[in-house]
């Protein structure tokens, strides 16, 4: 097991939290620090919308000592927005920035942010070259390997990153089009990887041992950065470490350790955002707990229909 280091911040190990927009708030961000993320990252936020002084925005960088050290992500496709929100980053207390330019969703793309921006090699480099001036916490940046299956942007984009100072790049091995199904490819990765001068980090379908061996055994990849199959699912970043360490499987989180989890995310969530909201957001979250339950199905539909934490609690003993 490799340690990492992005720009002069160490991290324990080299298995990360993907940024995901609608996910990764400040709940799951806890819990992922708590089953051995070496680094979470927040959801991606609009630099414009932090130049705006939106509150709502705002929140979403919300940081607790006990998940540090955390990368803060943003998008946008206006160089002087992203400069300014660099220094709003910075001052909130990130203690990474990275930058968007993989983000697939259509609304962001029609924006020109995301990984729309893959297709304008010059503005990359622009709005690279004038954050990293901006600020002096490390600058990391999140991107497709293109827009389209075929494609291979990635060995350009880290060839730029890498003159901006930009000190590390995840690489999710899918084309935009693609979203976040079919598999990875891993020619593509390595590709990107190869006479690379920076940490490359490998993204993409990572839910178990083989998935992320897939990526780590690729020359000069530096590291793994799990999203959807981490969420609650978060002792997969200690069982990767051992196994990492040892060669030996750990075996999965049992259902008990799921519930566990499932009710500590809801206390989180309360806490964070009051009882009303807290409990309205976990029912996009808790599908991931309860989907290899039997009658999946139900629970969800019961966890739709509740409004207090109480309430919440009494259904998770019936799980």
């Amino acid at each position: 097991m490799n340690k990492l280091t992005v720009g002069h911040i160490k991290l324990k190990n080299n298995i990360l939290l993907a940024p995901m927009a609608g996910l990764t708030d400040l709940p799951l961000r806890r819990l992922a620090k708590q089953g051995g993320a070496g680094l979470v990252y927040t959801e991606m936020v609009s630099a414009k919308a932090l130049v705006y002084g939106d509150e709502k925005t705002k929140k979403l960088l919300t940081i607790l000592d006990e998940e540090r050290p955390v990368a803060a992500q943003i998008f946008g496709g206006d160089i002087r927005s992203m400069s300014e929100a660099a220094k709003i980053v910075r001052d909130i207390g990130a203690d990474i920035l990275d930058v968007n330019f993989g983000c697939p969703v259509r609304k962001i793309a029609k924006a020109g942010a995301g990984a729309k921006l893959l297709a304008n090699e010059k503005l990359v480099s622009k709005i690279l070259e004038l954050v990293v001036k901006s600020v002096e916490i490390p600058i990391t940046i999140k991107i497709r390997i293109g827009l389209l299956p075929g494609q291979n942007v990635a060995p350009e984009i880290i060839k730029i990153a890498q003159e901006c100072g930009i000190k590390m790049v995840a690489v999710h091995a899918r084309p935009a089009s693609q979203g976040h199904s079919g598999a990875p490819d891993l020619n593509a990765f390595a590709q990107a990887c190869n006479g690379a001068k920076i940490p490359i980090i490998g993204n993409g379908g990572i839910v178990d041992e083989e998935t992320a061996l897939a990526f780590l055994e690729t020359p000069n990849c530096s590291g793994i950065m799990i999203g959807r199959g981490a969420v609650g699912n978060y002792s997969i970043f200690k069982r990767l470490e051992e196994f990492f360490k040892t060669g030996v499987k750990v075996p999965p989180a049992p259902k008990k350790e799921k519930v566990k989890w499932l009710k500590q995310h809801a206390l989180y969530s309360t806490e964070f955002y009051g009882e009303k909201k807290g409990i309205v957001l976990m029912r996009k979250v808790a599908r991931y707990y309860v989907k290899d339950t039997p009658n999946a199905a139900k629970i969800r539909e019961k966890i739709n229909s509740i409004t207090t934490l109480e309430d919440f609690n009494e259904l998770i003993k019936t799980i």
